[in-house]
This record gives C-alpha cells, structure tokens and sequence, in this order.
C-alpha cells in the first residue's frame, strides 16, 4: 500500500514538474529551460512558434504522467503504462518537430 502510494507520488511530481515548465516555455517563451543550444539555434521570428510547439509538448508528458499517477494511485493495472507511453509518444513528437522545423 505505502509503495503505491509512494510511487504514484513520485510520477505525479514529476508530471506536475514537466507540465509547469511546459507552460513557462508556451506561455512566457523561457527558452532558457531548454538546452543552450536551441537558444542560440532558433531565430528570433521563430521563438513564439518553436516555444509554443515545445510547450504543448512538454505538456503533454507531464499530462501523460499526471493521469498515469492518478491511475497508479486507485489500481495497479498496466494500462496505466499505456497512458504514459502514449503521453511520452506524442510529448516527445512535438519536441521533434519543433527541433527539426525551428532548429536552423
């Protein structure tokens, strides 16, 4: 019972952590939070799109991760994992694509 609880604790910190920085990065453009790299990469005009693309995708994981806790927490069923790679899938998507659209 206590590792339950524990372990949905865990996951949904970190899914809480993921989601608030995906929002800074959508909402407040703080493409500081990501690699140096992107900073220096991605062009002035394309910062509101590249952050925006980023944000929602890191939204996504930390969604992904907040409803795996959630469903860790009342059963101990395996689709919860199903949630989360689904999650982690289409977060990490969006992360690909903004780097390979903005990243020039």
């Amino acid at each position: 019972m206590i590792g339950k609880i524990i372990g949905a604790g865990i996951t949904g910190s970190v899914g809480v952590i993921i989601l608030i920085s995906g929002i800074l990065l959508w909402k407040k453009e703080k493409i500081t939070l990501l690699h140096d790299y992107h900073v220096s990469r991605v062009s002035s005009e394309n910062r509101k799109a590249f952050c925006r693309l980023s944000g929602i995708g890191l939204i996504v994981m930390g969604a992904g991760l907040l409803i795996t806790a959630v469903m860790l927490g009342f059963t101990d069923s395996a689709y919860s994992f199903l949630v989360f790679a689904a999650g982690f899938a289409a977060g990490l998507a969006c992360l690909i694509r903004a780097g390979a659209k903005y990243n020039r």
